[in-house]
């Protein structure tokens, strides 16, 4: 059986003896990977929709962790935790949630089973496996429905939205390994830890909080492997990686007040421009000023980034100076915005000694994600059991696109042409040492009227992972 574990916004410099004994124990006796990468944006559905797909936005479709989408809410962008809504958006557009073929649904042509649990949002779970070819349990929703009846009649726990991370996090994991795992006997199992993300979003990084967090799933995770490896009929094998890493909010980003002033946005409420995480949609009269935004963007100082969608990027008269085209970072997809943009980073620390601060919205949250910051673009990888290297540390490119191409040779299937990733042969047992893998690096610039934007990038195996786009000039 093949197990991923994902701990929400674990950053790879959190992986230690202090915090993470037994994950750093594994690091060290499997193959610790030192330049893995999550997709930008670097937020949880966007990577969980890539995880699940080996693919990038551009083919998967999830292009941000909010999305607008007027024939589902037309006064205002919702959240891609409701997994109700994101399948809304799909009904109203007739056609698949994730516009790319997922990892279930080879597994399932392939007369392999999968099964999914995740202690995080519904939308979150619910995109490891959009299309249920296996049994998906959540803290508060699972599916198919059956499945549901029979979990709310045996755990107390489950749908109750007063829990906290710990019961939710025990409520799934006693559901994979009671009910889940004895009924299907799923050869693929992806299990989605929502911590350390809400400690390091409400406390900060290396807070009490989220130290207790580490540790928390840390022993968790021990615990689970452990019991598989001692009672499973088949060998076992482990990958634990993050969906992205983590800022510290140092600065201020006044977007919707300086969209207004500047007069590109009439009210807070108005839908000429909208803003939906990363992403600005703007309506029919004003999307004629898609390169005057572009260029207004990239001059602000809570800005790193500027992306335009790629068929407006190169469309006749639009002078998008300095912006990049949003194929640069992954995306282009039909869904996307016109624009997406970075929030301001620097290398700064927060009071912990952490590095990495962004600009980010007020609201009690005092660290988050979504920048194209290397701190937060930078996930964690650890692999160790069947099938993968001893005593090993990679510092070949790679990133979580390549686990499902990864997941799948290791099935000893070949993995759809629609997938962006790439086996990771270096982990394998059988495949080159990393150090003799070629690596290079690349950049990308854009120049504006006084600013530079750079995207630079590591490459490995033919393919390129975003390293951190920022104003260099």
């Amino acid at each position: 059986m093949i197990l991923l574990v994902v701990w929400d916004g674990l950053r790879p410099d959190m992986i230690g003896d202090d915090l993470t004994p037994y994950l750093a124990r594994m690091g060290r006796e499997g193959v610790f990977c030192r330049s893995s990468h999550a997709v930008w944006p670097s937020a949880t559905r966007i990577n969980a929709a890539a995880l699940t797909t080996g693919c990038y936005p551009a083919k998967h479709g999830l292009v941000d962790n909010e999305l607008y989408v007027p024939a589902v809410d037309p006064a205002k962008p919702f959240s891609c935790a409701d997994w109700r809504l994101l399948q809304a958006m799909a009904d109203a557009e007739g056609g698949p949630l994730l516009t790319a073929p997922t990892l279930g649904q080879v597994l399932q042509q392939h007369g392999r089973r999968m099964a999914s649990g995740g202690s995080g949002s519904p939308g979150t779970t619910y995109l490891t496996n959009p299309t249920v070819t296996g049994p998906i349990v959540n803290w508060a929703v699972a599916w198919p429905a059956a499945f549901a009846a029979e979990l709310r009649a045996r755990y107390r726990a489950f749908g109750d939205d007063q829990a906290d991370s710990v019961t939710r996090n025990r409520l799934v994991i006693d559901a994979l390994r009671e009910v889940l795992l004895p009924a299907t006997a799923p050869d693929v199992v992806t299990l989605w830890l929502t911590e350390p993300d809400h400690a390091q979003h409400g406390y900060g990084l290396r807070s009490a909080e989220a130290v207790a967090m580490l540790r928390h799933v840390d022993a968790e995770v021990e615990a689970l492997v452990i019991e598989l490896s001692a009672t499973l009929d088949e060998p076992l094998t482990v990958f634990c990686l993050s969906d992205h890493g983590f800022d510290t909010i140092g600065y201020e980003h006044p977007v919707q007040a300086a969209l207004i002033e500047a007069g590109f946005k009439a009210t807070p409420d108005s839908t000429d421009v909208v803003r939906a995480s990363n992403s600005l949609y703007l309506d029919a009269a004003t999307l004629p000023r898609v390169g005057e935004l572009a260029s207004w963007l990239l001059e602000q100082p809570w800005v790193s980034a500027v992306f335009v969608r790629d068929d407006l990027w190169c469309a006749p008269g639009v002078a998008c100076s300095g912006a990049l085209p949003q194929s640069a970072a992954g995306g282009g997809h039909r869904r996307a915005a016109p624009l997406m943009y970075s929030p301001r980073w620097s290398d700064g620390v927060n009071g912990e000694g952490v590095p990495g601060l962004v600009a980010g919205r007020s609201g009690g949250n005092v660290a988050t994600h979504g920048s194209t910051s290397p701190y937060a673009l930078h996930n964690t990888l650890v692999a160790w059991g069947a099938g993968i290297k001893r005593q090993t540390v990679s510092d070949v490119p790679c990133g979580i696109v390549d686990l499902a191409p990864t997941v799948l040779h290791l099935l000893g299937i070949v993995p759809p042409a629609t997938m962006d990733g790439r086996v990771l042969y270096e982990l394998l047992a059988e495949g080159p040492a990393p150090e003799t893998v070629p690596v290079s690096a690349s950049t990308r610039e854009g120049v504006g009227a006084t600013r530079r934007q750079v995207a630079r990038y590591a490459e490995a195996c033919g393919k390129a992972y975003l390293e951190q786009v920022a104003i260099e000039a």
